[in-house]
């Protein structure tokens, strides 16, 4: 499917660090434009070597060091060729260097839970180190409800006797502190990427039978099946034993969610489509609660609504979903971890994390939308802030109705494609940037009538031009970099403490 620039531009009404080099031992390196700066997605990483899909076509690189499944990165093909592929990852925040904390010190961080212990300590892995706690309630003395598998938002409280764990006290600076320890301890995810290992686990959950995908013979022998690895090192089909009809029901309706964000044909996301990824890709899921709780029938006023009732409410929801798969997995006791679930639902929470970041710190809110390419799906990373919020001197004073947006998406016929548009009453203005001077020439044929359709949707004036990728101001490469992070560009991830 070929998409247009005015595709791109009705879905909204880098600078990079740590370079290297990695040889390229199969695919297509040929079609991919040399000396281009492209988008790439890690799609598969084993001790050997790693699959990237670089500008639709899936190169293996060797060696695969530092490189992780979803991680997104920079591409280059050198301008004198070769087998040699330049990689760059956007800059994200270093980590702090492992330090005793004083006795008495109290730190927000994200605690994953391994074990409970027969004494009632818990288990835990802390910025990446397992150590043993307790997770008691302050107030009441009584142990917190911790799962095996489970991850959690807690204070973190070194004593003489050892680690205590604790919810994290109720203060002003709270929502800040728990978005940033989210951040800390959250890899940047790509929602397009996460999709695919996401619908092949679900169909092997209601669907009793395996997808053949290298690396999850651990899956398959949790379900009590068998798995068998072939001479490449993928799993060959085979059966599993059926699962409790209730988390068979529960893995269907993370599927059937995906279905309603997510066309089943690739085409151009319409405005209804962008609400509907809003409302119910997870990031208002908490909002939800917040509302059902304040419901007349919850408080008491009319009869109670039953469980079945209130989950009812909720259901449609990509993080209550996936929240419910996982617990309903639990309440049988099934020892089943959900890979891809689980980093579905943490990339939805890294994306909850940004934006509670940007609405304290006055930064852009940043989205993942699905975007199409042919017949496949790339994301598009989009910035939306008020015009003047980001305290640019050359940026004319805020108002009412004035918008800036910054969108990027990687696409086949367009190669790495950026736009910086701004919105104000009637007017729309867009500068898009491209890298290669022929697709320049293309888009640059294609402006009057983009201007008429912008015009029949109303804009009294509308102001569009198209410019080479290396003219992207230097105050937009930043945003630009901390928007395909999906992390706020001036906030430091670096000792917050609540």
């Amino acid at each position: 499917m070929q998409v247009t620039p005015a595709d791109i531009v009705s879905v909204t009404t880098a600078q990079v660090s740590t370079a290297a080099s990695v040889r390229v031992v199969a695919g297509d390196l040929a079609s991919v434009p040399l000396g281009a700066l492209l988008q790439a997605v890690v799609t598969q990483v084993d001790p050997r070597q790693a699959t990237l899909d670089v500008n639709g076509q899936s190169l293996t690189v060797r060696p695969p060091t530092g490189l992780q499944t979803g991680a997104v990165l920079f591409v280059r093909v050198p301008n004198a060729g070769g087998s040699v592929l330049e990689v760059t990852t956007p800059p994200r925040a270093p980590k702090p260097e492992v330090q005793s904390v004083p006795t008495g010190s109290t730190q927000v961080k994200v605690v994953e839970v391994l074990d409970t212990l027969p004494d009632g300590r818990v288990q835990v892995r802390i910025e990446g180190q397992e150590q043993t706690a307790t997770a008691r309630d302050p107030l009441t003395q009584a142990p917190l409800p911790l799962a095996p598998g489970s991850r959690a938002v807690l204070e973190v409280v070194p004593t003489p006797a050892g680690v205590v764990l604790r919810p994290p006290a109720e203060t002003p600076v709270l929502p800040v502190a728990v978005a940033t320890a989210l951040l800390q301890a959250t890899p940047t995810n790509d929602l397009t990427a996460a999709l695919k290992p996401l619908q092949a686990e679900l169909t092997q959950l209601v669907e009793g039978t395996a997808v053949i995908v290298r690396g999850e013979a651990k899956l398959f022998d949790a379900l009590g099946g068998k798995a068998v690895l072939d001479s490449k090192g993928g799993v060959t089909e085979t059966p599993l034993p059926r699962l409790p009809a209730a988390v068979r029901e529960a893995a269907e309706a993370v599927r059937e969610t995906i279905r309603s964000l997510v066309p089943s044909e690739p085409r151009v996301p319409s405005a209804g489509d962008l609400q509907k990824l809003v409302e119910n890709g997870g990031l208002q899921f908490e909002a939800k609660l917040a509302r059902l709780a304040e419901d007349p029938q919850l408080a008491g006023a009319l009869p109670r609504q039953t469980a079945a009732e209130v989950r009812g409410d909720l259901r449609g929801d990509l993080k209550g979903d996936l929240l419910r798969l996982i617990q309903t997995t639990r309440e049988f006791g099934l020892a089943v971890q959900f890979p891809a679930a689980r980093a579905a639902l943490e990339g939805i929470e890294a994306q909850q994390a940004t934006q509670t970041l940007a609405q304290a710190t006055g930064t852009p809110y940043i989205l993942q939308v699905p975007f199409p390419d042919r017949d496949q799906w790339r994301t598009l990373h989009l910035a939306v802030e008020r015009e003047g919020q980001s305290g640019d001197e050359n940026e004319s004073e805020s108002g009412p109705g004035r918008f800036r947006m910054l969108m990027h998406v990687p696409l086949s016929e367009l190669g790495e494609t950026w736009i910086d548009a701004g919105l104000s009453g009637g007017q729309f203005r867009a500068a898009i940037y491209l890298d290669r001077s022929e697709v320049r020439d293309r888009v640059r044929e294609a402006l009057p009538e983009l201007r008429t359709e912008l015009s029949t949707d109303g804009f009294a004036e509308v102001l569009l031009d198209v410019r080479a990728t290396a003219d992207l101001p230097k105050k937009t490469r930043e945003r630009s970099s901390a928007m395909l992070a999906g992390r706020p560009a001036s906030t430091s991830l670096l000792d917050v403490r609540a």
